[in-house]
């Protein structure tokens, strides 16, 4: 099974950059801090160098075009432009963090919860996508219990 791990839209990243809010709460303003934390961005998907990178706190709504139930929570990303994550492999940097895989079916109806295995992630997201009632996976950070990133099916 062949997947993509999505980042958020670099659309949505440029605008918090340029306004300093949140593009889908207009009146949640976003805030600029050094790195106290390995983050990651939510962009490029790579974890922040901490007391160096300057990063954005801003509210996100991982649900928005798939379901009419929000779902708002922090993340981050960096104060500068930084590459968006594209690709099919899974981002080396986040191989190393304490992630969930939540599966979800249509409305974004949550199926199963499961703790990623760093070392079979690969073939874990691919049994999850093989059920065909999952649409897509959120990477959730267990620890801060934020949305870190959705991992889809690339089909050929």
């Amino acid at each position: 099974m062949n997947f993509r791990v999505i980042p958020i839209s670099s659309k949505l990243a440029e605008e918090t950059r340029e306004t300093l809010f949140s593009p889908q709460y207009k009146s949640l303003k976003a805030d600029v801090s050094v790195a106290n934390g390995y983050g990651p961005c939510r962009s490029c998907l790579r974890v922040f160098k901490q007391g160096e990178d300057e990063r954005i706190y801003l509210t996100y709504n991982a649900f928005e075009g798939r379901s009419t139930l929000p779902d708002p929570g922090p993340i981050f990303i960096h104060r500068n432009r930084c590459r968006e994550h594209s690709g099919g492999e899974f981002p080396p940097d986040l191989l190393a963090l304490p992630l969930l895989l939540e599966s979800f079916g249509p409305e974004s109806l949550l199926l199963k919860r499961e703790a990623m295995n760093a070392l079979t992630v690969s073939d874990q997201i691919g049994r999850i996508l093989a059920d065909g009632e999952v649409r897509f996976i959120n990477l959730r950070n267990t620890e801060a219990g934020c949305f870190v990133a959705r991992v889809e099916r690339v089909e050929r």
